[in-house]
């Protein structure tokens, strides 16, 4: 059966114009790809001019009470941007919140000891930050509504010592091992409330995946990305706490069953999976196929709404779709345990990138 070793995660991702490659279970102290030698067509340029093509995205998941979601942070170095997607698992209400936010000094940080990555706008405050000392996660919120969507506000606090957590990171060829993809996931429980239009809420627990990227990004670059989160066989001594996160783009590696970022966590134990295809041949809003070679993935996605949004911005156009529904199928993990999903509630988060910059 397929299976990836985990590694030691090294000191540093990138050592005398190399990177170090490979899956590790852990995390190192900073993500930070720039410095590899000759990274496009093989032109040894300054590595003050190839950063420039460095791109960072931050996702967290979360699943709690009757609300899914997931919070965007993207850094384009020029500008940044920061969304909230929310979804009511029993009605399908959608409500989208977005942000445009002035160039920043990595508004993603690169420290994974310690960080925060926020918006401050007037109506418009988002914050995740993480800290091992305290030994924890969090995520707050709070959102002006319009005529159109109500105000929202939430915290959500993930303690790291808790059975659920996770942390792996993944540093792949993108798509060449000139350049490098390094991606840090955390999988964790959540607890706290959200709350809209000022309804009382009460303090609910749930589950969240965060996942950090930085990578060499090419001019056109698209990628799909999808998160299921939920339990199965609830309230039984075969109870089933699952999160799994499986990405397919043009940025994967040549042999991208030897180099993805796709992981299965079933009660905090990790499963590395073989990379997919996924495709949805009826259109983006029917049904999606989600598959492997290895027999361990076997999926369809049926999404219940969605949103979309098209952004220009200097030298940047971006075509963004974030879908709720379910999933249903079977995983398999690293023991060979069949895991039947029905009616799995999950996300898939799609976006186009063109950029000259």
């Amino acid at each position: 059966m397929y299976s990836r070793q985990f590694k030691e995660p090294p000191a540093k991702i990138v050592q005398n114009g190399k990177a170090i490659f490979g899956t590790f279970l852990g995390v190192s102290p900073r993500l930070a790809i720039k410095g590899m030698r000759a990274p496009y067509a093989g032109v040894p340029l300054p590595a003050m001019i190839s950063k420039f093509r460095i791109k960072s995205r931050l996702n967290y998941f979360f699943s709690i009470d009757k609300y899914i979601g997931m919070v965007e942070f993207f850094d384009f170095r020029v500008f940044g941007m920061a969304e909230l997607h929310l979804w009511n698992k029993e009605s399908g209400i959608k409500n989208v919140y977005h942000a445009v936010i002035p160039t920043r000094h990595h508004f993603i940080p690169l420290t994974t000891n310690k960080g925060i990555c926020a918006c401050y706008l007037r109506g418009r405050y988002m914050k995740f930050s993480w800290g091992r000392n305290h030994q924890h996660q969090a995520l707050s919120f709070r959102l002006k509504g319009d005529s159109v969507r109500p105000d929202s506000e939430g915290f959500f606090f993930s303690p790291m010592d808790d059975d659920m957590h996770q942390d792996c990171m993944f540093v792949n060829p993108s798509p060449t091992s000139s350049r490098c993809s390094a991606t840090w996931f955390s999988s964790m429980t959540v607890h706290g409330k959200l709350q809209q239009d000022k309804e009382i809420a009460d303090e609910s627990s749930g589950l969240a995946a965060m996942i950090m990227n930085r990578t060499y990004f090419k001019m056109h670059s698209i990628s799909s990305k999808a998160c299921g989160l939920g339990t199965i066989y609830k309230d039984t001594p075969n109870e089933k706490k699952i999160i799994f996160h499986l990405n397919y783009s043009n940025l994967d590696a040549a042999d991208s069953d030897k180099n993805n970022d796709n992981i299965l966590i079933v009660n905090g134990k990790p499963t590395t999976l073989p990379s997919v295809l996924m495709t949805h041949p009826f259109g983006l809003d029917k049904k999606w196929i989600i598959q492997d070679t290895e027999s361990m993935v076997d999926l369809t996605f049926n999404p219940i709404s969605s949103t979309s949004r098209h952004i220009n911005v200097i030298a940047m156009r971006t075509t963004h779709n974030a879908l709720y529904g379910t999933f249903d199928g079977v995983l398999l993990d690293s023991e060979g345990n069949k895991i039947t999903l029905k009616n799995f509630p999950g996300i898939i988060d799609r976006i186009f990138l063109r950029s000259v910059l």
